[in-house]
């Protein structure tokens, strides 16, 4: 990606939905008249935000350092591992802490921009946001607020760095001398205890919290379709008024040219009569 498309990219995702397809064409057709057409190609091949996208690459315009502390958060998250599964609890915590303010300011943005923004809305905003700070292939484009689609929200393991589905395991200590053995084994008892408690809360918590993610962005996903619906209904409605449009312009230039048609015969019939009258007159 050459740097004129990416600033163009950067440009053109600070515009309003509303204007977004006619400042990409804008951009597309003076890179093609400055000689760089793989350039005007690759920039008239950006689709146009959803305005819930939108707002999400606003908020690394708007405030880039909650962007990175968010990501810098994710990726603490991550590397921990879960080794203590009190830590990541907390970690978690704070992700959504962090992931709330930002929804909240995105959805502040589509509101002062005119935008209705449902709960679902939201859901779909905080989705782009955590799948994007967990991919490292979509960090930067998250830091510098170019994302060019939504995401789905990533499960509790991926944040936790661990692969699905593999479950926490108890680490036992090596062999204990006979003196104090009972009390080992009461204390190794408790510990094992404690640590299969903790991992309950630590993995019911996050399958559930995942299970909620999962039903939001199918909810959302419901939304974007029956959105998307709407605009390619609306878009054959003003297809089909102005083909109306046209229609009737055509009619309208058809009986012009038939009058005008019309004038030019009844012109030729006057003056070739003009010049038989004429001639005659010359003949006596």
């Amino acid at each position: 990606m050459t740097s004129d498309v990416t600033r163009a990219i950067d440009e053109l995702y600070a515009v309003p939905p509303k204007e977004f397809s006619s400042a990409r064409n804008a951009k597309a057709a003076a890179l093609k008249a400055a000689g760089r057409a793989a350039d005007a190609d690759a920039v008239r091949r950006l689709a146009k935000p959803s305005p819930f996208l939108w707002a999400t690459n606003q908020l690394a315009r708007l405030d880039a350092a909650r962007v990175a502390h968010f990501v810098d958060v994710v990726r603490r998250v991550r590397q921990s591992q879960l080794r203590d599964p009190r830590t990541a609890a907390e970690g978690m915590q704070t992700i959504r802490a962090e992931l709330h303010a930002l929804a909240a300011r995105a959805t502040e943005v589509l509101t002062k921009a005119g935008y209705r923004v449902p709960a679902a809305g939201t859901a779909r905003i905080a989705n782009t946001l955590l799948g994007a700070a967990a991919d490292a292939g979509l960090v930067d484009d998250l830091r510098h607020g170019r994302l060019a689609a939504e995401l789905a929200a990533p499960g509790f393991e991926v944040l936790a760095g661990v692969e699905p589905g593999r479950r926490l395991k108890l680490v036992r200590g090596g062999k204990t001398s006979e003196h104090g053995a009972d009390h080992a084994g009461s204390r190794r008892a408790q510990d094992l205890s404690e640590t299969r408690r903790a991992q309950d809360v630590a993995e019911t918590r996050p399958a559930r919290e995942h299970a909620e993610a999962r039903r939001a962005h199918e909810q959302a996903e419901r939304e974007r379709r029956a959105h998307e619906a709407e605009a390619r209904r609306h878009e054959a409605e003003q297809r089909a008024e102005e083909a109306a449009r046209a229609a009737d312009q055509v009619r309208e230039l058809e009986h012009q040219l038939a009058d005008a048609r019309r004038r030019l015969r009844t012109a030729e019939r006057e003056a070739a009569a003009a010049a038989d009258r004429a001639r005659r007159r010359t003949d006596s």
